[in-house]
């Protein structure tokens, strides 16, 4: 017997609440629930374009301020630098101006009266004059005049006889180291202008010979450049103590300054002045004192406060005011 199978199909509970119409009803909806719209309240927020022209204006007004006080700077300096130029002017056309009116050549030495006031006036150098006064009197365009010895000897003594009454005149010239180093030649007026110029140069000594040797080239180039007669008389101390010994004017001192001397293209002329003696150094003494009445014994007296070797004629009225002879 066929048993047929029944299938049997219960029933499925479905919950439909979620599609509801009643769920989705706003009829349903709760009164009370307050749905008025919400007033959102606008930040103060400053509008960054604003901020940017705000700075740029500011960035602006400081720039032009700098700018304008570089330029009032500026023409301040300006004025400052005009004002300067104009004293530094000033003062050239007046030094000028002095020295033209002032101007005065003196194209001829005395010769005579040169000899005669060395030889009365100048002790223990009978040597040494007679052979300056024939360089000077030499008739060449240059020439180069080298008086050397040791202190107190004569030499600067002798150039002050020779200059006593020239001075005055604009091309004489008198310089001492370093001094002349550091002379611009486009400044010596009596060098241009005057046909001849006398230039003296005291108080060197051995370091010097190479020091000055450029500055006595450009000297005579620039007087041939001219066409002028120049005499230059240089005055050289060669007596000087090293921690050893004292250096004599010797023979190898005279050969040294020569060669340096080589490329000075003019006629030169070495004179040495001797170491004086005991008795000179009396008739300076005597001479320092002649407006005074002392007999030979006073006089005698006071020699013997001296050094000869060390003193000479040069430091006679120094070392007796310090004596408080005079």
């Amino acid at each position: 017997m066929d048993i047929k199978s029944e299938t049997s199909c219960e029933p499925m509970d479905i919950d439909l609440s979620s599609h509801s119409v009643s769920a989705m009803d706003i009829s349903n909806v709760d009164r009370s629930f307050d749905i008025s719209p919400v007033t959102i309240k606008k930040e103060n927020t400053v509008d960054d374009c604003n901020v940017k022209d705000s700075y740029l204006n500011i960035k602006r007004l400081s720039i032009n301020k700098l700018i304008e006080e570089q330029k009032q700077h500026t023409n301040n300096s300006k004025r400052w630098i005009c004002k300067l130029l104009t004293c530094v002017i000033v003062l050239y056309l007046s030094v000028i101006f002095h020295q033209f009116t002032q101007f005065k050549c003196n194209e001829n030495l005395n010769f005579n009266l040169i000899k005669d006031t060395l030889q009365s006036k100048l002790y223990g150098q009978t040597a040494a004059v007679d052979s300056l006064i024939k360089a000077l009197e030499a008739e060449v365009t240059g020439k180069l005049i080298i008086l050397y010895g040791g202190t107190g000897v004569g030499k600067t003594y002798t150039a002050s006889l020779i200059l006593e009454n020239l001075l005055e005149y604009s091309n004489v010239y008198h310089y001492t180291m370093p001094s002349f180093l550091q002379t611009s030649f486009d400044f010596m007026f009596g060098l241009s202008f005057c046909e001849s110029s006398l230039v003296v140069v005291d108080d060197l000594n051995r370091q010097d010979i190479l020091n000055i040797e450029n500055h006595i080239i450009t000297l005579v180039k620039k007087s041939e450049e001219l066409s002028k007669k120049i005499t230059i008389l240089l005055l050289y101390n060669c007596d000087t103590m090293d921690e050893h010994y004292f250096k004599k004017c010797d023979h190898d001192f005279v050969q040294r300054l020569n060669q340096t001397l080589g490329n000075v293209g003019i006629i030169k002329y070495f004179i040495k002045f001797e170491s004086l003696s005991e008795e000179h150094l009396r008739l300076c003494i005597a001479n320092e004192l002649s407006n005074r009445k002392l007999s030979e014994t006073d006089i005698f007296k006071i020699v013997k406060n001296f050094n000869v070797g060390l003193d000479g004629c040069k430091g006679v009225y120094q070392k007796m005011k310090y004596l408080n002879v005079i």
